[in-house]
């Protein structure tokens, strides 16, 4: 009896250690928060699961969170990958990632004895309240229920939005300095219906299709000028839209593949009626690519499957047309 005991504590203990070590991920966002700034991150599956580039701006925390999404595709095939998270003292966290359409929770919080080990050879959770800026206690919280901290808005003008612009507005250099979201918003609106400068270039599914119609560069930002068409009769509803900087797949058999967030969304559209068209602009601070690495669209529907992946190379992105 006292060696059934035992087996049922251990077994116990197994099963809630493998529920705290693993993350359930969806097509929304999940926000894993660290006790100590993170310093390198390694993702199994990236091109199923992606990771939130490195963030040096923004909060005081902004290092210590890493934000998760899982790529629901024809071809994602992974439900699972495995995640390794080392943060500058040292310590080496081990993970796995599961898909869930509804995860129990949005926001995990990671403790320090979660630690599989340190690399420098430091005891796990020593020095942690010296190392750590300011205590868990002091974090600040978010609008989101429970105190969780939300994801970052980024600055967008929605399709829906009315707009009334007076002739005299103009995206001038003085504004750039002073209002830089107004000097990307006058941009866009501009930019928004002007001819193609790239007719053929689109990715598609069924008759559905998403055109890059220009890569342009103005002041200290890439501008990306699409146009979402849907030629079918039932209506296309947007569940996200993302960009990923990655390994060419014609150039390497493993894929490596980092979000990068957008400066500015101008007039991205939640919903394309049958046979109507939506253009839109999407801002990015500057940034180039080498022979090897593309700029990847990720559009995905909602409840649906018409989802699209449009691969931008690096000659359109390190030649744009200036403005």
């Amino acid at each position: 009896m006292r060696n059934s005991y035992l087996l049922i504590f251990l077994l116990a203990g197994c099963l809630a250690m493998a529920q705290n070590d693993t993350i359930q991920v969806s097509t929304s966002t999940a926000v894993v928060i660290f006790p100590t700034d993170i310093s390198d991150r390694i993702l199994g599956d990236d091109i199923t699961f992606f990771m939130s580039e490195q963030n040096d701006g923004g909060s005081a925390f902004s290092r210590r969170i890493l934000k998760l999404y899982y790529n629901e595709s024809p071809n994602a095939k992974n439900r699972y990958t495995n995640l390794t998270v080392i943060t500058t003292n040292g310590n080496s966290y081990e993970f796995t990632l599961e898909y869930q359409k509804k995860p129990s929770k949005k926001t995990w919080y990671i403790k320090p004895d979660q630690a599989v080990t340190n690399i420098l050879g430091t005891p796990v959770n020593s020095n942690y309240q010296k190392e750590t800026a300011t205590a868990e206690s002091d974090m600040p919280t978010g609008s989101g229920t429970n105190g969780t901290i939300t994801d970052d808005k980024i600055p967008e003008v929605e399709a829906e939005t009315e707009e009334t612009i007076s002739e005299a507005a103009k995206p001038t250099k003085e504004l750039y300095e002073t209002d830089k979201e107004e000097y990307y918003r006058l941009r866009s609106y501009y930019m928004q219906f002007d001819k193609a400068k790239l007719p053929r270039f689109f990715a598609r599914s069924g008759d559905v299709f998403l055109w890059l119609k220009g890569v342009y560069f103005n002041e200290d930002e890439i501008y990306l000028q699409f146009r979402l068409e849907n030629q079918e009769s039932i209506d296309f509803d947007l569940n996200f839209l993302k960009f990923s900087i990655a390994t060419s797949y014609k150039k390497s058999s493993s894929n490596q593949k980092t979000e990068i967030l957008p400066a500015f969304r101008y007039k991205v559209p939640k919903e394309v009626k049958g046979n109507t068209e939506n253009h839109f602009v999407v801002v990015f601070k500057k940034f180039s690519l080498d022979r090897n690495k593309v700029l990847v669209v990720d559009l995905a529907e909602e409840n649906g499957n018409r989802n699209l992946s449009l691969e931008i190379d690096h000659n359109l992105i390190n030649n744009p047309f200036k403005i």
